[in-house]
This record gives C-alpha cells, structure tokens and sequence, in this order.
C-alpha cells in the first residue's frame, strides 16, 4: 500500500526531457504543467495543451486536475479529470503519455524499475555519444534548424546550440561570449547536465580566449592542454583538462563585412571527444549557426533594418494571399466557406477547393509545423503541389503519398505537416484522409447530430515509409464536413483558459442547420469575444463544405 503524504515532507515531480533527468520541487499551492514557457514546469512536446494540468496543494494533500486538455492527463492508462496524487503515482500527459512520477525522493525518476523506452533515455550520458552515428550527429544541426524555422529567440537558439555543442564534444560546460566594449564576455552557458550556467559561474581561459579574438582561429585541445596554457591562473581555477573555443562570425549591423560577433568556448576537467572529420564539421557548423544568431540580434537593432523586414513581410503576405483562393468557388448543389488568419504577417496553414478533370471535389485545409515566413513557403509548396496532382487526375491518397515522399527525399522530416483532404464525386459518397489532424466533424442536417472524422493516417512528410488511405463518408441535403487548425481550439482568453473542442461542438450544433457561411461566422464571432483581444499564438484557419 503507497504511503501517504504528510504535511512536512517535501515533495517532487520527476520527468524526462530531451535525454536528461529533470524533477521540481512543489512549493506552492498550485503548480501549472504545460507547454507554455510560463508554467512552472514547461514541457516541449507539442501533445501537451498549453495549460495541460494544474497540481493543488491543501495541507498534507496534492490533487492534480485535468486543465481540460486536448489529449488527456492519465493513471494507470485510465484518463482522469482530477486525482488526489500519493507518493509513487506515475501520470502520463497527452499523446505521447509523458511520464511524471510524484515522489517525495528527487533522485527517483518514472520508469526507473521497468525495460521502458523512458528508462533507457533517462540513462543516456551525454558523454556517451562519441559513438553516435553520423545520422544522429547530423540531427543535431537539424534540431537547431527546427527551432531557428519556428519561433526565433535568441535564448532558445542558444540553448539548442549548447546542447548539440555539449553532446558533440563530451564536454563538461560550454559558454557563447558575445563581444562589448571590453571584449568578450558572457552571454548564456550550460553543463553537461543542460542545467543553465549563469554569469555568476561564468569561467574560462582568458588566455586560450584572448588567442582565438586575436587569431581568429579556432583552438582544439580535447586531450590535453598545452604547456603554455596548462600553467595559466585561469586555467587552473577551472580544473579544466580539455578545452574547445571557436569564433562566431557574422556580418555586424554598421559593416557590410564579416565579423567576429562572439566566440563558443567548451572545457571540460577529463579529456573530450576526439573532434576530427565530421565531429569537427558539425562543431564549427554549430558555430556558425550562433554566428547567424548574433548576426541576426546585431540586424534587428537598426529602425531601418525593421522597416526592410517589415517590408518583406507585407510582400510575404501577398504573396502567401494570392496562393489561397482569393474567391470562394460557387458550385451548383454545393456550399462552401473557409476562414484563415495567421499569427504574423504569414503562416504555415492553408486551404482550398479543387475540381479534378473527373469532376471531382475536393477540399483541403492543411497546418504546417512552426509559423513565419519559412513555415508559409513550405505550406506554398504543399498547396501548389497538391493542386498540380489533383489537376492530374490523382485521387487524395496518392497525391498525399506524393508529397510525403517529397518532403522525406528533400530532407523536410524537420517540418511535418498535419492535413485533412474530403473527396467528392457528383453524388453524395465521397473519401476522406485525415494525417495526423485535429478531429473534423460531420453535421447530420435531419438529426442535428455531430459525427466525428478522426485521424486515420499518420502526419505527412516525417516518414517515407507511411502509406495514406482513405475512409469513406457520405453526405446528405444539408450536411455539413467542417475541418479546422489547432489555432481554433487551443486559442487563449485572458486567463490563459483555451476556447476548447466542446464549444466548437455546441456552435456546430446551434449553427449546422443555418448553413455553411453561418457555421463559420459563428465561430470567429465567438472566439473574437472569448479572447478578448488576447494576441493570437497560432495560425486559425476554419474549412466548411456541404451539400445544399
């Protein structure tokens, strides 16, 4: 029988994250977990809500609650709304079933008596990877090209620079300097252990720093300092044994040329991993990744730069624009009605209606992993090919075949896309292919009934070996086939609570018998008073057709 929670004990949740053990100590009386960089314990995986769960203290009890979320919280693979935890629960979140154990013993993390998958991660070392292979090593650039593609921060750059630089080398720390007045000097850091190092820990070879600001050359001492810098007092105050340091070039603001913007300085009190052919390719790889990092801080800093940007962007947005339907089709014994609006100036989702040469019909409304400008050319990309295939008398099957294997042959598993396409010929049967999509729903106009059109194939463009297939459906006078973006659902009101699948539902019901244009003036009217003027944090984009 598990023990019960007693008031003076302190107690921990403990979870994995990419490779590394992690746990928070609940100090609070309510503790949020969620996908939002502002909860207090922050989890990166696109299957947890916004908000997932919130964990409520009250004297000697901690009860978990269920924040309505899209993929459930879970015990024991039973979903729950809310359970009142005791030493030992293991909860999973979402679609992935992220394990978090509740324990009163921080060292203790889930799966540490089982063969799972979560054990096995929990006892990588980040030392252990000098024999990796070169598809893995070759993933951690990509891994820095997914977060530079998505949401751009500086921090968040970084971070995955450290990470790949750390895993790479076997180094113990590793630091980006960027250079000021006096020359070089902290900007973030981080252990082997990922845990942030801040400047109060800040420690390095001045002289080995000094060489490389002097030279601009690279240093690589993975096995053994030498003399002249072994016996320096820097040096020895570090312990260190090993060291990396390579200079972060980039193109500053005032210059058209090529500058040294700041320096990647790695050092570790044990000899590092042997850095030679693509080892030391990918490292100085890295370093030109944060290169373009600084570079790219250094570009937004100037008003006119901004207005350049800003610029491009609007002509980005016309672009994108010209490539939707810029008039929803009329078609005799059909109705038809969309809505998209992006977070920025661009996007990554779309949609459109299109007439095969067999006089088919169909509809398609896509979301593209990330946002901006580089999530909108690859959405551009899927839309027109999808549009040229259908036009050549593809079914939806093989046309979404074809460009899952595009995307996989040009190396794009980085940027996956979700889709939902509906077929139609003349009569009422018709074919649906949902990769990967949030649910879609089926208005019964003779029963006022909602049917759901769950996903049936996986995500498009993250494997080459997934085969898409179709599910039949049929629609009558009346009927209606509504599709939408995550953006809908997972969209904020001021509290942080999102508007949810349950009042897109009951808006379906209310508003199914009025049409299609009506389901989808109701829904953004609605959602335009539920965030009230919150800024949008997705792409939203709305797709309706049915039969008249």
């Amino acid at each position: 029988m598990k023990a019960q929670p007693r008031e003076q004990d302190s107690f921990y949740i403990s979870w994995v994250e990419e490779s590394a053990r992690r746990s928070y100590q609940i100090t609070r009386d309510e503790t949020i977990v969620g996908r939002r960089s502002d909860c207090d314990v922050s989890i990166n995986n696109q299957h947890i809500s916004r908000r997932h769960a919130r964990i409520v203290r009250s004297g000697g009890t901690y009860t978990i609650f269920d924040l309505e979320s899209r993929f459930g919280t879970y015990l024991r693979g039973v979903r729950i709304t809310e359970h009142v935890l005791e030493p030992g629960d293991s909860i999973e979140l979402g679609k992935d079933r992220v394990p978090f154990l509740f324990t009163t013993d921080a060292a203790k993390f889930p799966g540490e008596n089982s063969s799972s998958l979560e054990h096995s991660i929990f006892n990588l070392k980040l030392q252990d990877n000098e024999g990796a292979s070169e598809l893995e090593k070759v993933s951690w650039i990509l891994d820095f090209q997914q977060h530079w593609e998505s949401t751009f921060t500086a921090e968040t750059a970084f971070d995955q620079i450290l990470k790949s630089a750390l895993k790479l080398s076997g180094a113990e720390r590793a630091y980006i300097l960027v250079r000021g007045e006096a020359g070089f000097g902290y900007a973030t850091g981080m252990d082997s252990s990922l845990r942030k190092l801040y400047e109060g820990e800040f420690q390095t070879s001045r002289s080995v720093v000094q060489r490389v600001a002097g030279t601009g050359s690279p240093v690589f001492m993975v096995e053994g300092l030498e003399k002249a810098f072994a016996a320096q007092a820097s040096v020895i105050a570090t312990g260190a044994k090993a060291l990396a340091c390579l200079p972060l070039r980039g193109i500053p603001e005032e210059s058209g040329a090529a500058a040294m913007l700041g320096i990647l300085y790695l050092d570790s009190t044990h000899p590092m991993h042997a850095l030679s052919g693509l080892n030391e390719k990918i490292l100085k790889k890295l370093a030109g990744d944060a290169g373009n990092v600084l570079e790219r801080i250094e570009f937004v800093k100037g008003a006119q730069q901004r207005k350049t940007l800003e610029r491009e962007l609007a002509l980005a947005e016309e672009m994108q624009k010209a490539l939707l339907p810029g008039v929803i089709p009329v078609l005799a014994g059909w109705q038809l009605a969309a809505f998209s609006k992006p977070t920025r100036y661009v996007g990554g989702d779309f949609y459109d209606f299109v007439r095969s040469p067999q006089g088919t019909l169909v509809g398609v409304l896509g979301d593209v992993a990330g946002k901006g400008v580089s999530a909108a050319l690859l959405s551009s990309m899927i839309l027109g090919s999808l549009n040229s295939l259908i036009h050549s008398n593809h079914s939806i099957e093989s046309a979404v075949t074809s460009i899952n294997r595009l995307m996989c042959e040009k190396s794009l598993s980085k940027r996956f896309v979700t889709l939902f396409a509906v077929e139609f010929t003349a009569g009422a049967c018709g074919r649906f292919i949902s990769a990967g999509h949030t649910t879609g729903y089926l208005y019964r106009s003779a029963s006022g009934a909602v049917e759901e059109l769950p996903s049936n194939c996986m995500i498009v463009g993250a494997f080459d070996f997934a085969e898409f297939q179709c599910s039949p459906t049929e629609i009558g006078p009346g009927d209606l086939i509504i599709s939408y973006s995550d953006g809908l659902t997972e969209a904020e009101d001021p509290a942080g609570e999102m508007f949810g699948e349950e009042r897109v539902l009951e808006i379906i019901r209310v508003a199914g018998r009025l049409g299609a244009e009506a389901v989808i003036g109701e829904l953004t009217a609605e959602l335009d008073r539920y965030t009230k003027g919150q800024p949008q944090t997705d792409d939203i984009t709305i797709l309706v057709m049915g039969r008249t």
